[in-house]
């Protein structure tokens, strides 16, 4: 994989619990990498707009995870702001987390996929811009 292609990552506070988000393209289609504790393969899921304009949302997980619930909510979320198809590929361990460990993780994920989100879409308006005045000369 070109790996300027994930040059947009957001990453929370270096501790056990932090989430970190990479960003990548497969043409008109985004990938995220949804990393935390012990990084790892855990679940994916796909959305996207099914043919009759609603939300079409694809998921599955390894035996013994349980990102797959937060996999899909995370794209169902990406798809429906920035208006295309998204993978979501997710992987957070914790040791022994609480009840509290594991609220806290899924509520900064959910924090750090909307910056994500409006990372990107700074970055794609920035190369639109930086584009048109390229097209000017």
């Amino acid at each position: 994989m070109n790996n300027d292609k994930w040059a947009f990552g957001r990453s929370g506070e270096k501790r056990e619990k932090s989430v970190e988000i990479r960003v990548g393209s497969m043409g008109q289609d985004l990938v995220f990498l949804v990393t935390g504790g012990s990084a790892h393969l855990g679940a994916a899921a796909i959305a996207g707009a099914s043919g009759e304009g609603r939300d079409a949302v694809l998921s599955l997980k390894l035996p013994g995870h349980r990102e797959e619930e937060l996999a899909s909510e995370l794209a169902t979320l990406a798809s429906r702001s920035l208006g295309r198809t998204v993978a979501v590929l997710a992987g957070i361990h914790l040791d022994r987390p609480s009840r509290q460990d594991i609220e806290d993780i899924v509520a900064e994920a959910r924090r750090e996929m909307v910056a994500a989100i409006e990372d990107w879409k700074a970055h794609q308006t920035a190369r639109g811009r930086s584009g048109d005045a390229e097209a000017a000369h």
